[in-house]
């Protein structure tokens, strides 16, 4: 594949010879192709499920559109700010359905373009990128916790912290992003409008700037418990869920105007390791070797001693039994 690319790039570069070197043209298609489809400024410029043929070409588009002198965008919304001339786009609204100022476009010829404020639909945006956010905050809690394999307690409290730090930034973005609407003069149905996406306990509680933790469903606990049977230990989460909603409830208190969230010790790190040290508070038997003419003490019937006893015959033996038994 990386053969490929390379070829790829090589075959194509002569396009955009007039205006770029080598070196650069190369670069820029052989990142674009090992990113998936994104720029270094993370722009999607094809989707990488598509077929190899359609992603070449979306590169190689995006490439030439992006790289040569007076942008071919620039040109295309000149070409729609001036009614009569359909040269390179056709019709007076571009793909969004966004229209433009002959005055306005001239001026970006020398930088200065004006950029109306577009709120409702920089709001839309804003919506999707908190949902993008919200999904990736919690695959890094599954994605790290339910991979099969075993896992410690000490592992699914630090995958916890980790996600609900992400979590944080992502919802405090939007909070920030809210509030600037609302300085720009944004309507309460534009705001509503823009969070039909979203529930509304969501949405208002991120309004407010309060902060929803991650929360574990029923699906996750399960399968917590379905990895636990299938590996036959036990299961890791039963010894971790009142330390998380302990967590939970100590986040929930931060507010989304807060740098960040507070800083919590994962009380399963560094444990100490079990030992068989005696076990302290019980009572110590004494010990036989330290007892003073231990064996040497006589039987009271008998008056012999636990030594001179093993010492008798047999026939000595059966006397001192039968004398024991007299005196019972």
């Amino acid at each position: 594949m990386n053969d490929f690319l390379r070829g790829m790039a090589t075959s194509t570069k002569e396009l955009a010879e007039p205006f770029i070197s080598e070196s650069i043209w190369t670069e820029a298609v052989t990142d674009l192709m090992i990113r998936g489809g994104r720029t270094r400024e993370g722009v999607q410029v094809f989707n990488p499920e598509d077929t190899a043929g359609n992603k070449i070409t979306a590169a190689v588009k995006h490439l030439l559109e992006s790289q040569a002198p007076f942008s071919l965008s620039q040109m295309r919304r000149l070409d729609l700010a001036i009614e009569p001339v359909d040269i390179l786009q056709k019709g007076k609204f571009d793909k969004y359905g966004q229209a433009f100022e002959l005055g306005d476009e001239l001026a970006g010829i020398t930088g200065f373009r004006p950029v109306k404020l577009n709120v409702e639909r920089g709001l839309n945006f804003k919506v999707a990128d908190l949902q993008k956010g919200i999904r990736e905050s919690r695959q890094l809690f599954t994605r790290e916790t339910l991979r099969g394999g075993e896992i410690t307690p000490e592992e699914i409290v630090d995958a916890y912290l980790n996600a609900n730090r992400a979590l944080f930034n992502n919802k405090r973005e939007f909070f920030k992003d809210i509030n600037a609407a609302k300085t720009l003069g944004v309507s309460r149905t534009t705001l509503n409008d823009a969070a039909e996406r979203l529930s509304k306990a969501e949405f208002g509680s991120i309004e407010r700037g309060r902060f929803n933790p991650l929360n574990i469903s029923d699906d996750v606990e399960e399968k917590f418990a379905d990895n636990a049977r299938k590996l036959g230990l036990p299961n890791p989460y039963l010894q971790v869920r009142s330390t998380l909603q302990s967590i939970k409830r100590q986040f929930s208190r931060t507010s989304l105007n807060e740098v960040g969230l507070p800083e919590i010790e994962n009380p399963f790190r560094n444990l100490p390791e079990p030992t068989l040290e005696p076990i302290q508070g019980l009572p110590q038997l004494p010990n036989p070797a330290n007892i003073q003419n231990y064996g040497q003490l006589p039987n009271a019937v008998t008056k012999l001693t636990p030594v001179e006893t093993a010492l008798l015959t047999p026939g000595e033996q059966l006397i001192r039994q039968r004398q024991r038994q007299g005196t019972a």
